[in-house]
């Protein structure tokens, strides 16, 4: 699995992990169990959710199983029963960072913006209260089919990288390769300028941001990755809301829009 994982809690609150659900497994559940993780890495995801199914039935509400299951939904384009199983499990435990994040994917892929909205916000709380692991940048809020292409949009807990990025678009084909990046990003080398012209907003901490996008270019003569860069908009302020991101990266995800400016060959931070 690519997400729930082990995740053993806070300071005073225990939780399960994964290698409590497999001890107490007898060896036909621990074989449906391996059979079930052998599926979902192999994609075939219908498969991996009807084993899940069964062993739920043996342990009902067991949270790995239904973080495991959950995702697996997800995986196979099922977000409403991802979501009815874990909405339970998120109130139960809200401090569980994982069913929080995964419920929040699956309610933007259902549909339900405001608990996708909720979700996001909740997931902010968490990692202000150091619930989230340090090591946790950023996750998938959504998956969008884009003619044949899909865009799975992160958002960040804490802007990172070279470029402050706060949301990172990943344009893959159908067989997994990364067409394009894109990014809401506040670069530092941008603020001087929107200081100079904003120095009121500037002083509130109010920044300039950009929607950019990045192709791969090769290896260059030192062995490092290089890039294209593409320049979009600029937006001063705040950063936008998730559904003002969404709405410009599908848009870039499409080929709609020209680019304000582009850079090649760029070395990789």
């Amino acid at each position: 699995m690519s997400f729930a994982q082990a995740n053993p809690g806070t300071p005073g609150t225990p939780r399960e992990t994964t290698q409590d659900l497999v001890a107490r497994l007898n060896p036909q559940q621990k074989q449906q169990y391996d059979d079930a993780r052998k599926a979902f890495a192999e994609h075939r995801y219908a498969d991996s959710l009807a084993i899940h199914r069964l062993l739920l039935k043996d342990f009902p509400g067991d949270p790995i199983l239904l973080k495991f299951a959950s995702e697996t939904a997800l995986q196979g384009g099922d977000p409403a029963f991802a979501a009815s199983m874990l909405k339970s499990l998120a109130q139960t435990d809200p401090d569980d960072w994982q069913a929080a994040a995964l419920l929040t994917r699956a309610c933007a892929e259902a549909g339900d913006k405001p608990g996708r909205d909720a979700g996001i916000a909740h997931m902010l709380d968490l990692h202000s209260r150091g619930v989230t692991p340090p090591q946790l940048q950023q996750y998938v809020v959504e998956s969008v089919k884009v003619g044949e292409k899909t865009l799975l949009i992160n958002t960040s807990l804490v802007p990172w990288g070279f470029y402050k990025i706060y949301a990172l678009g990943k344009v893959i084909d159908s067989t997994g390769k990364l067409l394009l990046s894109i990014t809401l990003e506040s670069n530092d080398l941008d603020q001087p300028g929107f200081a100079k012209k904003h120095p009121d907003e500037a002083a509130k901490g109010m920044r300039r941001f950009s929607f950019d996008t990045y192709t791969e270019t090769g290896i260059d003569n030192t062995g490092r990755r290089t890039q294209s860069q593409a320049l979009y908009k600029f937006i001063d302020g705040e950063p936008p809301p998730y559904e003002a991101i969404r709405e410009e990266f599908v848009k870039l995800a499409a080929g709609q829009g020209s680019p304000i400016g582009i850079r090649t060959n760029l070395t990789v931070p």
